[in-house]
């Protein structure tokens, strides 16, 4: 055998020598590519095991044909065991079986389930020389097994690929994988593909390339960054305001943004202003609705726009009818005119394009609009769509990779979909020439593609059956919004006239009529937004000069509003304005501040919880280039220059910790004490201050001579001084502590009930969220809604710890008809739909969308009061 004739694909470059091996089961020696040299170097068994012949070794056997890597070779075995093998590593398992599929049996492909290498937690482990820094890096001990596994398959393999995620963090998973186990990182290893069909898979396999070692510096440069922010601030925070709490360099800008706009709303005065509307009816009984436009020749304003009228120093053009008086009076004015007729009137065809396909952020806020998704949902499921979905006869991924901040498509899909829209929709919805989309986007790194489905073949209704409720909702956003791309213009019919005295047409009330109807609705057939016209109606059929006669005239008061709290959505696109963060990092901001306690979310708005308040404030008066946006902008374009190599990491990483030991060294923190203006203390008559305890993590007023004086003040749930009295404190519930009645409170586990005379009395009462069933462990207890410490609701035994029941699904209303207790839902999509109880185990067929339990509030110790 070893001195076979050896067969080798005509590739250029290819080693004029290669090394006789040896077979791994048996003695003979197996043929070289050009000429034979000999070592004992070892060739291994293909993957999926070409088991051992129970025959005798035949050295005439037939030789086995094997592919290697991307560049094909055919070489010989001893005709039992094949003696090429290629690896390639992906992060998820998931990802890795549809990939395998694709690649053939000649591939074995594994899952480094994320991060194999991280910093260790009990350390700093950033090390700085001089202008030079590097990371030490430690396996965790749930990535041992893992890392393990890596290392024996690449031990047996003749080629390693490399084809984690195509961002930042893909580059240093791939590069971490190749440190451990001794993988080249300057050889053409590394794949990459924004989409997990096999076409994509075939292609990206047909041009691999070297780490990009810039990249991997800017992952790095990050995570230095972020470990030099937590750990050299957050003792100082865990000394001057509470245990357990952190700093971070992304999430404290975000935590800030939501505190200021919180600081925004309780500082907000609301103003009164009133508008009109009035009724004309014109020739052949037509009527039109007008409102108010301009007074003696000055536009009719709300105070928003006069103030930033007053800004640019043209408020005098402006005038806003600022009470009830004002508006009698216009409305009295507009009834003594005699004639009214029509002026400026300009009718108009306007077309409205759609938006970009989606990215990162846009995916995001619609998901969150549209669907109510949290960032986090919406990425999770993202992520399943595109590591690949069973379809029956495939596995394939249903969308392009997720983390993204390019608008373009690509020139193959934009044929595809153009080609579609012309076969459903028709040609009238079609474009001559594709649409193509830029973005300027402040600091955006990688130049992907957009996200958009990977086949667009594949409808929404066709790929249901295999998709459970998110996935289809989502994916079905994600095909609306790529067709809506490349369709035709939604066409609009506008006009606009004004009302006016007929004979002194520049002076008095001037009233004003607008509308618009759409004309063809284009893109808008396929994908709307909630303030898209729905079609249908008419303008009113208004000329200049046209006699009108007034019907009714009507003024409504209004006050101006506070500016709203941020969603998710909203403060995403803020993040990505202001150039903080990058697509794969937004939704784990916004699950950091939710898991650290720092923000909470009610009807889709984030809340700033006192701790969150008193991490901002204490930064913003200590470390305020920390929460300060231009400052953390600024570091976000320096990582990005580290990734586009026009700068190092390691002078970068030294000057940002040199900065901030700086900072340490030089102030002085102390916790936090914010003046309250106007408010004195009730024993000594001194100023008080806001101030955090530590403790309850609740804020109280406190003397501005403490420790001297100990007078407080309690707050109401806005933050304001306010008096025990105006709390009214429930008597009915009283202190566990010292009897006396309480305040209800929100805190960051729900609603509870706290002592009067807090802080000096600390007794509180949780509310429970009773569901009306008992605890089936201990029988005992009763179950309640609980949250976990990252957010995540679960039913539980109120006899906790004593008894440590818990259901992580919501139970149905219907008991059990064997034994009453409550039962968990079936699974999703099931065919025969079956609850099982979670006390006798007992399986009970129920309806495909059974009703759930609701909550229902119970006081512990509440005292019955007495009929009045």
């Amino acid at each position: 055998m070893a001195g076979s004739p050896v067969e080798q694909d005509a590739i250029a470059g290819w080693p004029a020598c290669r090394p006789v091996r040896a077979c791994s089961r048996c003695p003979v020696e197996l043929g070289a590519v050009f000429g034979q040299c000999e070592t004992g170097s070892r060739w291994h068994p293909a993957r999926g095991g070409r088991q051992p012949s129970r025959r005798p070794h035949d050295p005439a056997a037939v030789p086995v044909s094997v592919r290697i890597g991307t560049r094909s070779r055919t070489i010989r075995d001893c005709g039992r065991y094949a003696v090429a093998k290629n690896v390639v590593i992906v992060e998820s398992p998931s990802k890795a079986k549809t990939i395998e599929k694709y690649l053939g049996d000649d591939y074995k492909v594994v899952a480094s389930y994320g991060h194999v290498r991280d910093l260790p937690r009990s350390d700093f482990a950033v090390d700085v020389n001089g202008g030079d820094a590097s990371l030490r890096y430690e396996v965790p001990k749930s990535a041992e097994k893992v890392v393990g596994t890596l290392k024996r398959e690449i031990d047996k393999a003749d080629n390693v690929f490399l084809a984690t995620d195509l961002d930042r963090e893909g580059e240093a998973i791939a590069w971490h994988v190749a440190e451990l186990a001794e993988v080249s990182t300057d050889a053409a290893n590394r794949v990459v593909f924004s989409e997990i069909t096999r076409d994509a898979i075939l292609a990206a396999f047909e041009q691999p390339r070297e780490i990009d070692e810039a990249l991997v510096d800017a992952q790095q440069a990050r995570r230095a960054v972020d470990r030099i922010v937590g750990y050299r601030l957050s003792p100082t925070l865990w000394r001057n305001v509470a245990s357990g709490i952190s700093a971070g360099r992304v999430q404290s800008v975000a935590l800030r943004l939501i505190c200021d706009r919180e600081d925004e709303i309780r500082a907000f005065v609301p103003e009164e202003y009133w508008t009109l509307e009035a009724d004309f009816d014109a020739d052949g009984g037509n009527r039109v609705t007008a409102k108010l436009h301009t007074l003696d020749g000055r536009r009719v304003v709300d105070p928003k726009t006069r103030d930033e009228r007053e800004d640019k120093g043209t408020s005098d053009r402006v005038v806003v009818l600022g009470d009830q008086a004002s508006a009698r009076e216009v409305e009295a004015r507009t009834r003594a005119i005699p004639s009214w007729t029509v002026t400026g009137t300009t009718r108009r065809e306007t077309r409205r394009n759609p938006q970009p396909p989606f990215i990162t952020s846009t995916l995001q806020g619609e998901a969150s609009s549209k669907l109510g998704f949290t960032a986090q949902k919406t990425m999770r499921v993202a992520q399943q769509l595109y590591e690949g979905i069973n379809l029956g006869d495939e596995t394939v991924g249903l969308i392009t990779y997720m983390r993204t901040d390019s608008v373009n498509l690509a020139a193959s899909a934009l044929g595809e979909i153009g080609e579609l829209v012309r076969r459903e929709y028709g040609e009238r919805y079609a474009l001559d020439q594709p649409r193509r989309f830029t973005r300027n986007a402040k600091g955006a790194q990688e130049a992907h593609e957009a996200i958009r489905p990977t086949g667009i073949d594949r409808r929404p209704r066709e790929v249901a059956g295999r998709l459970d409720r998110d996935q289809l909702a989502l994916y079905d956003l994600i095909w609306k919004r790529t067709v809506a791309t490349q369709m035709a213009p939604a066409v609009f019919d506008n006009l606009r006239a004004d009302v006016v005295d007929a004979e002194q047409p520049d002076r008095g009330p001037a009233y004003r009529a607008t509308g618009q109807v759409l004309k063809f609705d284009g893109f808008l057939k396929v994908y709307r937004d909630e303030d898209d016209p729905t079609g249908g109606g008419q303008l009113p059929e208004l000329a200049d000069d046209q006699g009108l006669e007034l019907a009714e005239v009507r003024s409504e008061q209004h006050e101006t509003q506070p500016p709203p709290r941020y969603t998710e959505r909203r403060l995403i696109e803020v993040l990505e304005e202001e150039g903080i963060g990058r697509p794969s990092t937004y939704a784990q901001i916004i699950q950091v501040l939710v898991q650290r306690e720092y923000v909470r979310l009610e009807s889709r708005r984030f809340f700033p919880t006192p701790l969150g308040e008193v991490v901002t404030a204490y930064l913003k008066q200590h470390f305020s280039e920390v929460v300060d946006v231009s400052f953390t902008a600024r570091m976000e374009a320096e990582l990005d220059e580290v990734a586009q190599g026009r700068r190092h990491m390691g002078p970068m990483v030294s000057e940002f910790l040199g900065e901030v030991d700086d900072w340490i060294a030089e102030r002085k923190p102390e916790r936090p004490r914010i003046p309250i203006d106007g408010v004195e203390c009730p024993t000594c008559g001194a100023g008080m201050e806001k101030v955090f305890s530590g403790k309850s993590r609740q804020w109280f007023a406190s003397c501005s001579r403490w420790p001297e004086c100990d007078g407080t003040l309690p707050l109401d749930q806005y933050g304001n001084v306010t008096s025990v009295e105006e709390l009214q404190p429930d008597e009915s519930v009283p202190c566990p502590e010292c009897g006396k009645g309480t305040i209800r409170r929100e805190g960051r586990f729900g609603p509870f009930y706290g002592c009067q005379d807090y802080p000096k009395c600390r007794g509180i009462v949780n509310v429970e969220q009773r569901i009306g069933f008992s605890c089936p462990k201990c029988e005992q207890g009763q179950l309640v809604q609980r949250m976990s410490r990252y957010g995540k609701p679960f039913y539980g035994c109120n006899r906790y710890p004593d008894c440590d029941f818990a259901l992580w699904t919501v139970p149905l209303a219907q008991p059990c008809p064997h034994c009453g207790g409550p039962m968990k839902p079936p699974r999703r999509n099931a065919k025969n739909p079956t609850a099982q109880c979670a006390k006798c185990d007992e399986k009970v067929p129920v309806d495909p969308e059974p009703e759930r339990v609701t909550t229902e509030e119970y006081v512990p110790g509440r005292r019955e009061t007495a009929a009045s």
